[in-house]
């Protein structure tokens, strides 16, 4: 490979990095699953690469830099090997965290540090690339080889882990670790951005349900759970997947969002909806098909216990199949609206 070359095919093989680690992150669906064995097959390609690029780097290193910020350099090296080296050793090992910080969290912030970086580099670097050049059939097979030799690294690795027993073979499709599964509110308490709201006074705690003229309706907990209103008392065996690399299967009990919904509003008032607003106490918010809604729990319980505060108690979401972002905590109200479901950051800015 030429110089430049085997810096463009490490920078496509990074931004592809950074494409399915974000996608992959923001599904918790079991068909999505090849977004994330593909990050694994670009990871084991990249270290194939760095055997090339790693004596180019000692070579140029002896030369004068010719403008270019050779420390940026330097430091994206550090952060791709960073973000490298943590993702093989959380996918090997078993759950481990620094400071209350998950290995798998660890491994999100040094991608995030890389993908800045690495917008300067290719920048830098290919900016001057003719396209004649660029587009030659040998260097897209240069490319092809080399994610070839990334997938029979990543089945062998995955093969090794097996046969060896090791803790990663047990990681769910997510790359996440189990944690306590059917032990009820024993499993870890983490929320988005940190929320940490005051106890709820469950005595005075209500749910407020709008409609789409702006009317609403509340009901209590105690509504909730003994069968007011004509709603049903569920349970739902389901897996909460948290981004920070752990996921815990539990039995929720409580109501359906769509029971609730029918039951507290009036026909019209929800007829023509596309979407149900679920909001926290703290403000923090996501936004689900109205269509979608007969398959998610607002939950009062887990595992046959009430809800422990830092679980979300008295009401939080049950949303299988979605990551833990989307099962909002300490729930106050739900908005049904006209907007689609899509019109929300794909993941939460709050």
């Amino acid at each position: 490979m030429r110089h430049k070359w085997v810096n463009l095919v490490l920078l496509l093989l990074v931004a592809g990095e950074l494409v399915t680690g974000a996608a992959g992150l923001m599904s918790g669906d079991s068909s999505n699953a090849f977004l994330l064995q593909a990050h694994s097959i670009l990871g084991y390609g990249i270290v194939a690469v760095l055997v090339w690029k790693t004596a180019l780097a000692l070579r140029s290193l002896s030369r004068p830099a010719r403008g270019r910020p050779r420390r940026v350099s330097l430091l994206l090296a550090a952060f791709l090997l960073l973000a490298l080296g943590l993702g093989i050793v959380w996918s090997a090992g078993d759950f481990w965290s620094v400071a209350g910080i998950t290995g798998m969290s660890l491994h999100i912030y040094a991608g995030v540090v890389l993908g800045v970086l690495i917008v300067w580099h290719s920048w830098s670097y290919t900016a001057g690339f003719r396209i004649g050049y660029d587009a030659r059939k040998r260097e897209a097979l240069r490319l092809g080889g080399i994610v070839a030799v990334g997938a029979v690294a990543w089945v062998g690795a995955e093969s090794l882990k097996d046969v060896a027993g090791y803790a990663g073979a047990r990681r769910r499709f997510t790359g996440s670790h189990e944690r306590r599964s059917y032990e009820g509110n024993r499993f870890p308490t983490t929320s988005w951005i940190n929320d940490s709201p005051a106890v709820i006074d469950v005595d005075s705690w209500r749910l407020k349900v709008v409609g789409l003229s702006g009317t609403h309706r509340e009901i209590s907990l105690s509504e909730l759970e003994n069968g007011s209103f004509g709603l049903e008392y569920k349970e739902l065996d389901a897996t909460l997947d948290c981004t920070g690399g752990w996921y815990s299967n539990q039995v929720w009990g409580g109501v359906m969002l769509g029971d609730v919904v029918r039951a507290l509003l009036a026909d019209d008032d929800v007829a023509g909806g596309a979407s149900c607003i679920v909001s926290s106490v703290t403000g923090y918010n996501r936004r689900y098909r109205l269509d979608d809604a007969d398959g998610l729990l607002l939950a009062t319980r887990v595992g046959g216990d009430s809800l422990w505060h830092g679980h979300g108690a008295p009401l939080r979401l049950v949303a299988p199949s979605r990551r833990g972002y989307d099962w909002v905590k300490w729930i106050d109200s739900v908005h049904v609206t006209y907007s689609p479901a899509w019109l929300q950051p794909w993941l939460p800015l709050q």
